[in-house]
């Protein structure tokens, strides 16, 4: 007989796994997901001991899922952020539930590592039953699972929310995951990863150029742009990719990628918009609509996607497209966060490797041990550890596109030399002795270091370095960028703010202005997020809303801030054409103030 104090789920676990009855008063996933476990004959109280993934292979593994990584690694930054407080750790898998990644509490890893929630380690429910991870996969949807509603009674103590992400095509691609303590539940967990997981997916398919035609829309065209529209991608009329916004306001389902045409979809032809288009949906909903035809029939001028804002200069992105298109490698130079690799997607983008692979490598982010095996690729059973069918390597799949070699400076000394005759006889032979196999790329390099002073003090490869620097570009920091507030805007529309009504203060856009920004553009891209996230709609901030960082210097730039204010006024002005008026209310300043400092007074 049941305790009578039992809670329901304890109820549930004395008749499944004491009396072989159904698991009577848990959610329906939950109990099929037990179902599913007791038929793989999984033990209860525990599954056999798995170890996890070597180095080398979940290192494998992770390139193997590099376009995931980077996609999802924003929402990783983000949602470790906000789980500090609640002791929690945020986790993306693969597709077979194999853990990527991690970020969040260090307080929560002593509880993680006894129930291995570690990269490496395998969640999928063959793995380890019942858990958010691998019942989301197993699903394809979003599921929470709470405490002793995990299959395998050592997981009890936690409680975990986890929803897949699916690739455009359809694909199941892995899960984004919030574990914590079972007793400190968090209700919104499960919210919070399903707004990830569908920022991630828009982010998928927010591509610079395309072959095919892209389609937006939403019910309330203030929400385009943002990652609860819809968004389908047509080879001609023919529906290829999604999202999941999409399937749910349209009622299809991945399987209808291949199948459904645009004029099944929505009333009217698929062609060129100039603006937004209502048109009515197949369910009788009438949609907003914004419509980019493919590359090829777009107009010249936007053939060519412009550098993004963070790397605007656009001279020199023109000039470094000819250089690279001669086969010439593109040396990028710049302090940690101009934009070197916004820099090089751009240039990627615009030349005439630009329907080839951008493959990039971060030389100082790969352990020294790992980065010959990740450049040149491995035969199978090359070293302990190695993909059973070996593995390509960067410089293969960089092949018929262009290879961005980010912090070359770190590059270690052994390498160097090996990229050197790679480089020279556009050929590459794998670890293990491989078949050598020709390749065709072009080369851009970026690193924030003196290469030719390292060069002299015999820290690089002199010959490399006279094969790196015959075209060399530097984007300069923001600090000496003329065009800093012009960027503040683009960044600031590009977030949203206007579509929510926030704006920036004209003493906050003075102190943006003077700030050093010693983090260049990925500080201050951070800092404007921050702003707009803890903003009410409607506000107008001001210097106390900006980040304390930013507010600490804010602060002592009194005169700085003066100049800076200033200097402002008259960017303001001109780009009022001179209308006192319109330049005062877009500064939120008085009229008297702007006609002072035409005057020059104030000075």
């Amino acid at each position: 007989m049941d305790h009578p104090i039992a809670s329901p789920v304890e109820r549930a676990r004395r008749s499944f796994f004491q009396q072989g009855l159904a698991p009577a008063g848990l959610r329906g996933e939950i109990a099929q997901s037990w179902q599913r476990c007791r038929q793989q004959a999984l033990p209860p109280q525990g599954a056999r001991r798995q170890d996890g993934l070597e180095s080398a292979a979940l290192n494998a593994l992770r390139e193997a899922n590099g376009l995931l990584l980077r996609l999802a690694q924003p929402e990783l930054d983000g949602l470790g952020e906000q789980v500090v407080d609640r002791r929690g750790i945020v986790l993306l898998s693969d597709a077979d539930g194999v853990i990527l990644n991690a970020a969040g509490c260090p307080g929560f890893l002593p509880k993680a590592e006894q129930v291995a929630l570690l990269p490496g380690m395998a969640w999928g429910e063959r793995d380890r039953g019942t858990n958010a991870i691998g019942t989301a996969l197993a699903l394809g949807a979003a599921v929470q699972v709470n405490g002793g509603e995990h299959y395998l009674a050592s997981n009890g103590g936690i409680s975990c929310s986890a929803a897949p992400i699916f690739a455009p095509n359809g694909r199941l691609a892995g899960a984004l995951n919030i574990s914590s303590d079972a007793r400190a539940h968090d209700a919104h967990a499960l919210g919070l990863v399903r707004l990830a997981a569908r920022q991630i997916e828009h982010r998928w398919l927010a591509r610079p150029a395309s072959e095919h035609w892209l389609v937006r829309f939403h019910l309330n065209h203030a929400l385009l742009g943002s990652p609860r529209e819809g968004v389908l991608v047509f080879a001609d009329e023919v529906l290829v990719e999604a999202n999941s916004c999409a399937l749910a306001w349209l009622g299809l389902a991945w399987t209808d990628l291949g199948r459904a045409r645009f004029g099944q979809l929505f009333d009217g032809e698929l062609q060129p918009a100039d603006g937004l288009r209502t048109r009515l949906g197949r369910r009788g909903q009438h949609f907003h609509l914004h419509i980019t035809p493919p590359a090829s029939q777009a107009p010249t001028e936007r053939q060519t996607p412009k550098a993004d804002a963070a790397a605007r200069p656009s001279v020199a992105l023109q000039r470094a497209v000819k250089v690279l298109n001669a086969d010439i490698p593109v040396l990028l130079q710049g302090e940690t966060g101009v934009g070197k690799e916004v820099f090089a997607r751009a240039l990627h983008a615009a030349s005439r490797r630009g329907r080839g692979p951008f493959v990039a490598v971060n030389c100082a982010a790969i352990p020294e041990a790992l980065i010959e095996s990740e450049l040149f690729g491995y035969e199978e059973g090359a070293f302990t550890g190695a993909r059973r069918k070996g593995m390509t390597g960067k410089l293969r799949e960089a092949d018929g596109g262009v290879l961005f070699l980010d912090e070359v400076g770190d590059m270690p000394a052994a390498m160097q030399a090996r990229l050197l005759r790679a480089l020279q006889q556009r050929e590459v032979t794998p670890l293990g002795g491989g078949r050598t196999q020709a390749v065709d790329f072009a080369l851009v390099c970026a690193t924030h270091r003196d290469l030719a002073a390292m060069t002299a003090a015999g820290e690089f490869r002199a010959d490399l370095f006279y094969r790196l620097q015959d075209y060399p570009v530097r984007l300069p920091p923001l600090r000496e960028r003329d065009d800093l507030l012009l960027l503040i805007d683009e960044i600031w529309d590009e977030l949203g703010a206007a579509r929510r009504g926030v704006r920036l203060g004209g003493p906050l856009r003075a102190a943006l202005l003077a700030c050093s920004w010693p983090g260049n553009a990925r500080q201050l891209h951070s800092a404007l997020r921050t702003m707009l996230a803890l903003a009410d709609d409607g506000a107008e901030l001001g210097i106390e809303d900006l980040p304390a960082g930013c507010r600490a210097e804010a602060a002592t730039l009194s005169p700085t801030l003066a100049a800076g204010r200033d200097d402002l006024i008259e960017q303001t002005l001109a780009r009022c054409q001179g209308n006192v008026s319109r330049a005062a209310a877009e500064l939120g300043v008085a009229r008297s103030t702007v006609y002072r400092r035409l005057r020059g007074e104030g000075r």
